[in-house]
C-alpha cells in the first residue's frame, strides 16, 4: 500500500513538473512611460603574451512614450566610456569622466562626438528596431548607436516553451565580410527570471578561424528588462578568453 501511495505521489510530481515545463509564454517588454535604465557594457580579456584589455561603455535609456500598438519611443545617451589596454608592451588608459585624463592614442578624440549626445529610436514590444538609432547631433567617421538597445536581442513573436530555439543573423557594419549567427534557447522561467542561452558563430574575419561565443541573458519576467548578460569567446591570437557583460546599474 505504501509503495502504491509513493508511486502515485511520484507520478503527480512528474506530471506537475512536465506541465510546468510545457507551459507556453510570450516574451515581451512591459514598460511605462518615463521608465529609465542604465546599462554598462564591458569587455575584458585575460592577459596573454600579447597583453590584455578592459573596456566599458555606460548607456542611459529612457522610455519617452508608448503608442497604442505597444511600440516604445526611447532616448539613449552614452554617458561614459573608459578603456585600459596593455598591448605589445604599451599601455593606454582613458576615462571620459576624468577631466585630467590624457590619451596619447587619439582614441578619446574619436569617441568624443558620441558622448553625451542623445540618440532616439523606436522598438516594438519584442525589442525589434522599427526606427534606427539616430544621434541628435550628427556624427561622422562611421560611429553610430546601432549596437545599443534597451534589450540585447529580439524576443520571438510567438508563444514559446522550454527548449524553443530561434536564430538571428547580424552583419558587422565596419567589416562587411564578418557575420554573426546566433542561436537562442529559452531555458525557462524561475522566480520571475527568464533565462535565455545563446551560442554564436562569427565568420568572415580575415586570417582567423570561425569564432564561437557562448553565453546567457537573464530578464525580468514581469517587465522584460535585462537583469544580467554575459558572453565568452576564446581569443585566437595569444590565447585566453574574452568576456562580454551587460550590467544594469539601477
Amino acid at each position: 500500500m505504501k509503495k502504491i501511495a509513493f508511486f502515485v505521489i511520484a507520478s503527480i510530481g512528474v506530471l506537475s513538473c512536465s506541465k510546468k515545463n510545457s507551459e507556453k509564454v510570450n516574451l515581451a517588454l512591459h514598460l511605462d512611460k518615463g521608465f529609465e535604465q542604465t546599462l554598462v557594457y564591458t569587455l575584458s580579456t585575460e592577459e596573454n603574451k600579447n597583453g590584455g584589455m578592459n573596456e566599458s561603455t555606460e548607456v542611459r535609456y529612457k522610455v519617452d512614450s508608448v503608442d497604442k500598438d505597444g511600440n516604445y519611443y526611447l532616448t539613449g545617451e552614452i554617458v561614459r566610456m573608459s578603456f585600459n589596454q596593455k598591448m605589445f608592451g604599451e599601455s593606454i588608459s582613458y576615462d571620459s569622466r576624468d577631466e585630467n585624463a590624457v590619451d596619447e592614442s587619439g582614441l578619446a578624440a574619436e569617441i568624443k562626438p558620441v558622448l553625451n549626445n542623445p540618440f532616439t529610436f523606436k522598438i516594438n514590444k519584442h525589442g525589434e528596431i522599427i526606427e534606427k538609432q539616430k544621434f541628435q547631433k550628427e556624427v561622422s567617421g562611421g560611429l553610430d548607436a546601432e549596437p545599443y538597445n534597451i534589450i540585447p536581442l529580439q524576443f520571438p513573436r510567438e508563444n514559446i516553451e522550454v527548449g524553443f530555439k530561434w536564430k538571428e543573423n547580424v552583419a558587422n557594419p565596419l567589416l562587411k565580410s564578418a557575420k554573426a549567427q546566433t542561436e537562442y534557447t529559452y531555458n525557462g522561467t524561475n522566480e520571475n527570471r527568464i533565462e535565455i542561452l545563446l551560442n554564436s558563430t562569427i565568420t568572415g574575419i580575415p586570417m582567423t578561424k570561425d569564432s564561437k561565443i557562448a553565453g546567457k541573458f537573464v530578464f525580468d519576467s514581469k517587465t522584460g528588462i535585462l537583469i544580467s548578460g554575459e558572453r565568452t569567446m576564446p581569443i585566437q591570437l595569444g590565447g585566453g578568453t574574452a568576456t562580454f557583460k551587460i550590467i544594469p546599474v539601477n
